[in-house]
Parts: structure tokens; sequence; C-alpha cells
């Protein structure tokens, strides 16, 4: 050992080398420098002197080894020479005889020998699981295969006046009037990519889609993004959702449906269609489209035929209008004209589709001819009531301040409602179309795949951004793990491999560990107190098969 970082303490003693300087950095051939030394140490007889308390008062000339004598200095002799608290330390003699032949060869055939891992350690971690059978996996999802080297500019795009163009349909539409020029872009209704550079800021005179009214559609450069921008996944985003479009996919809401393979369910006047969700981001590494599954349920009938419904089983006109509200308000509705989606957040029974409201240019129009002159929609009943729906976030962002108003005559429900939801042959029924197996999820999957690469307009659409994607789904190996053991208070229960559920047995059997509900309080209307009672009883089905004791609320 050496004296870098150490202190002179107890029990500890500078060690020197034979030339009186201290090796802090043993160099390669050390071993045979110090055998060398120790050979050169042997030969000389007074070497022993070294480590006695004389000092020699001058400088001694070398002996016919090389090895010389330096004198010690007074901080040295001060640190030999003073005595120490505990044990004296112990000062090894110069071995002599065959002990310096024997230290020689040892010193000559040592060697550092291979690296290996100390068992201290541990073996190193892997990731690479080694229990269960090892099977083949497909994963949801589709490798990008290649990144293009293009260079693409950013656009901000502004229209002027921007309450006369919210919709994003009627901005691609004003987009589209300069495709000349704005050619082989791609917009979500505010930012604009181009291959090519239109300038650093461009203003172009627009006509609107349905009064005629000029436009102005100004251009500003934001950014020079490359394949390896943050903004590249924006892009590859709207460069799939274009795929699905021109795939032969509509779009509602926010995700694209198959309207050519949708399922009527003749019974319960409801129509399924089949839908993708996508995301393309960098997982494991790699860039990938993760795609999914989706359904959309839609009511043949619409929300005017559904308020006929409810007022021909109530004689009482002001009962009928709250079975109504209790009904509809709250639920998600899809309108014909346009299929956007819009929440029910209240029904105006005092307002009519001849209701009045001011246009743009200050004049007033009437929603029947409003709906007559942009989408060639005529209103048979014009006494329905009208339905209100506040605005969203990205509704306000775009300008939209006020609620907006629906004619029912022309939204249709979406989704299931409460009674249809409690009906046990309905949702065995929907299950068969929403619950997909693992191969026919496969098979869809798949089958979506082939769909884009055999679609000749998609092929274009990629081949013009210079990307390309895998012909099928990813790929990799698994394990197959036994089935878990799953703990109750008076059983132990197992699920089967090919279903991994055990949601049944947890709704029936008692629980290790509960927690009562004694001193709890539900709040509600008047006017809802039908609600509120179901949900009390629904509360002491559902915890009472668990173990909780639950006692009934204070109302």
């Amino acid at each position: 050992m050496d004296s870098v970082g150490r202190a002179p303490g107890r029990g500890r003693a500078n060690l020197f080398n034979l030339t009186g300087q201290t090796d802090v950095n043993p160099r390669p051939g050390a071993f045979a420098n110090a055998a060398a030394a120790v050979s050169s140490f042997s030969a000389t007889s007074s070497a022993s002197s070294v480590l006695t308390s004389t000092t020699p008062t001058e400088k001694q000339p070398p002996t016919s080894t090389g090895t010389s004598y330096e004198p010690v200095s007074s901080t040295t002799k001060s640190t030999i020479d003073k005595p120490r608290r505990g044990n004296a330390p112990v000062i090894m003699s110069a071995p002599r005889g065959k002990g310096v032949e024997h230290l020689v060869s040892d010193l000559a055939t040592l060697s550092t020998g291979d690296r290996q891992t100390g068992s201290g350690r541990g073996t190193p971690w892997s990731n690479i699981g080694v229990s269960g059978d090892p099977i083949s996996i497909v994963a949801n999802y589709i490798r990008i295969l290649s990144k293009p080297a293009w260079q693409l500019f950013q656009y901000h795009i502004d229209f002027n006046p921007e309450e006369m163009v919210v919709q994003r349909k009627m901005r691609r539409e004003m987009v589209l009037q300069h495709k000349q020029i704005l050619k082989d872009v791609a917009f979500d209704g505010t930012t604009l990519y181009s291959f090519e550079y239109i300038g650093d800021e461009r203003t172009f005179e627009c006509q609107h889609t349905v009064t005629g009214d000029p436009v102005e559609m100004r251009l500003r450069l934001a950014a020079k993004n490359s394949p390896d921008s943050p903004n590249f996944f924006h892009l590859a985003n709207l460069i799939v959702r274009k795929l699905l479009e021109l795939s032969g996919l509509r779009l509602i809401g926010r995700n694209y449906y198959q309207f050519d393979r949708k399922v009527d369910l003749e019974r319960y006047r409801l129509t399924l269609f089949p839908g993708f969700l996508t995301n393309v981001n960098i997982y494991e590494g790699s860039l990938m489209i993760n795609v999914d599954l989706s359904h959309k349920v839609l009511n043949k009938t619409t929300v005017f035929n559904r308020l006929q419904d409810i007022f021909t089983q109530f004689v009482d006109f002001k009962r009928a209008q709250d079975e109504a509200t209790k009904e509809l308000v709250g639920q998600i509705v899809l309108t014909t004209y346009n299929s956007k989606t819009y929440k029910i957040d209240e029904i105006a029974w005092d307002k009519s589709p001849n209701y009045t409201f001011k246009k743009r240019d200050g004049t007033d129009e009437t929603l029947v001819k409003y709906y007559y002159d942009r989408y060639q929609l005529k209103i048979e009943d014009t006494t329905q009531p009208l339905l209100i729906s506040k605005p969203s976030k990205k509704d306000r962002r775009a300008g939209q301040t006020g609620p907006l108003m629906l004619i029912p005559e022309l939204c249709c429900v979406t989704g299931i409602s409460d009674v249809m939801r409690s009906d046990f042959q309905f949702m065995k029924e929907l299950a068969t179309h929403t619950h997909i197996g693992p191969m026919s999820r496969f098979e869809k999957l798949t089958e979506f795949c082939h769909d884009i690469q055999n679609n000749q307009e998609a092929k274009d659409e990629l081949k013009k951004w210079e990307i390309s994607i895998d012909t099928g789904l990813v790929e990799f190996d698994g394990r197959l793990l036994e089935s878990e053991q799953i703990l109750y208070a008076n059983r132990s229960i197992r699920y089967k491999h090919d279903e991994a559920d055990w949601s049944r047995e947890g709704r029936s059997l008692k629980h290790i560990s509960c927690k009562n509900l004694k001193n709890w309080i539900v709040f509600y209307p008047s006017s809802l107190r039908e609600l509120g009672d179901e949900l009390i009883n629904a509360l002491y089905q559902v915890c009472v098969p668990f173990g909780m004791e639950v006692e009934y609320p204070t109302v």
C-alpha cells in the first residue's frame, strides 16, 4: 500500500522504496522492479542501516548496484523517534539467504489474471425472464421502416374574420382554393406543413364556401423542421389520419370508423361502427404506429323520435318534460349534417327552430332558414324544443362563446342508455361484437395493414412524404406464465389462461379486509329522489357481497 490519502495515525507508518522515494502510482512491471530491488538489497551489506535511528550527516556515494542513500529529513526523524501511544510499529527486517530467492521467484510469477465478478456483487441483473414457457407474441404496433431526409416548413395560419371560419373542414376547403401554391401540404386547422418555402409571411384572399364573403388567410413561418424534430410526431400523426381517410374511413368525433362494415342491431334500433385508434410515437426505441380497435354505437332514432316516445308514455306534460330531461341531459349526440359530437347540457323547452339569432353581418335569421341555406336540410317540425350544448374549451379557443343550439330532428344519440345497460340480453349481444378475442383482433389489425398497403391513394401519400411502414404487426418473444392464485377471505381461486378474468368471483366473494360504510350522507334535489334511492340500493347490492357492513345513509 502507498501513503497517498492516509494520515499518520495509530499503527500506521510511511513505507518507502529502497531508493528513498514514495511510489504512489505503481507502473506495469512493478513486480519485476521490486524483485530487482530486493536482489540488489541483498547484495548490499549495509542496507539495514536505513531503518535504524542513525542519520547520516552527508550524502553517501552510490554503490556498485546503483543504490543510493538519502539523508532523512528532520520531519521524518521526528516521526520515527517520537514515541507513539499503544503498541510500537512493527518494522520488518530484510529477508536473508534463501528467503530472498523464494521472494524473487514468487514475485516473478505474480500476475493480475482474468477479471472475475466477486461473490459479494452477485450475478448481473437480466431483464429476460426464465419462468413460464417461451412463446411468440404479436403486438398491436406497426413499425415505421424509414424516416425521410427532407426539410419541412411549418406555418401558422390565421383567418380574418376568424369567427366566419370556425370549422376545420371549412378551413381545409379554403386552403384547397390555393392548391396550386399550397400543394403537398398537411393541415390540421391551424398548422400547415409544406415542402416548399412559401415565404416568411404571406396573405391569400379566399372566398367563404357558404356565404361567398371574402376571407383573408395569412400564413406565418413558425419553424423549419427535420425528421429528427419533435414536431415530426405531430406531422406523422396527421399523415396516419390522412391514410385512414384515404382508406375509406369516416371521422366521428376524434376517431375514424368503417361505415361500410357497420353492424345493425335491428332489435334495439342501433348501429355499431367498427373503427381504429392510432398514435405515432417512439416505443421500445423504435418509431411505431400504435393501433387499436374502437367501436361507436349510434341510435337509429333521432332525439326528436325519442322525445315523441316519451311524451306518448306520459299524459302529464310536466312529467314528460322531467322524464325527457332526466334521460337526455348528459348524453352525447351526433349531428347528421357534419358528423360532430356534442354533449346535451340543457333542453330549451321555451325555444323552437323558429328561434332568431343575429348573423355576423348584423342581420336576423331563423334556424330553419340557416340549416336550409347552409346544409340544404328542411326542418319538418317547427314546434320541437332546442338542445343546448355549452361550448368546450376547444370551441372557446376558436371564438365560440355562446351556447350552441341544436335541432333534435338532426341529432342521433351515441352510446347506450342506462336502461339498455341494465338489460342483460342486450349487453350480451353487444359484447359479441365489441369484446374481440385475440385471434379476431389480430385478423382485424392485419386487415387494417393490408387495406393501407393495397390502397393506391394511401401508397401515394406515403411516397409523397418519403415514409414506408411495415406490412404486418410487430412480433417478439415472450413467456407464458402460470396463472396466479387469487386469495379471498374464505377461499382462493385461479383464473383460466384463455380468459384471465376473475371479475365474476370478485363480485361475489368476501374480501380479506373491508372498510364498513356506516356513517355517510347522500345529497340530491327533491326532483331526483328516485335516482338517489337507486344509488343507495345499488351500493348496498354491490358492497354487501364483499363483506362490508352498509348502514342506511342520512338523506
